[in-house]
């Protein structure tokens, strides 16, 4: 399914940066009526465009202020499902994604400083199925989610 008109992009929209948005609070922002978004959010849900609603957690009001991109290269002749299912057990791996190219994953993570960054980092390599791992560091957010924590009312 394609997204069917302008008001179903204005509802993404809105609700990439408040999920939490009230389908009357849409309607007001996207000048239709609230039947009509409720219907929109409806169609959208049943179709996977919208398949949840998350929290964003702000990691350095947690400890958790040391984040990194991990590049992750595995050795081939190992089942990918089972790296994947061992790194995305790991408590301080937020996400990962598959990739083609120079790298087979690449890792977003967030520890409570650069030692257990450096911990983490050792253990992946010693997973079975790690090749190489490279890091870098996140120094700063820029855009997206900086801009929603920080002025929830931007759109």
């Amino acid at each position: 399914m394609t997204i069917a008109d302008e008001v179903d992009k204005q509802i993404l929209q809105i609700l990439k940066f408040d999920g939490r948005a009230s389908i009357r609070d849409i309607a007001k922002m996207v000048n239709v009526s609230p039947a009509t978004v409720s219907r929109k959010i409806k169609r959208l849900e049943e179709n996977n465009i919208i398949k949840a609603y998350v929290s964003i957690v702000e990691d350095d009001e947690l400890g958790k202020g040391t984040r990194a991109v991990l590049l992750v290269r595995t050795t081939g002749d190992y089942d990918s499902n089972q790296v994947v299912e061992r790194l995305t057990g790991m408590d301080d791996v937020c996400n990962v994604f598959l990739t083609m190219g120079n790298y087979d994953m690449i890792l977003t993570a967030c520890t409570n400083d650069e030692n257990e960054l450096y911990r983490m980092i050792q253990r992946i390599r010693g997973t079975e199925g790690v090749l190489w791992v490279d890091s870098a560091s996140i120094v700063t957010r820029k855009k997206v989610l900086s801009t929603v924590i920080e002025d929830n009312k931007e759109i």
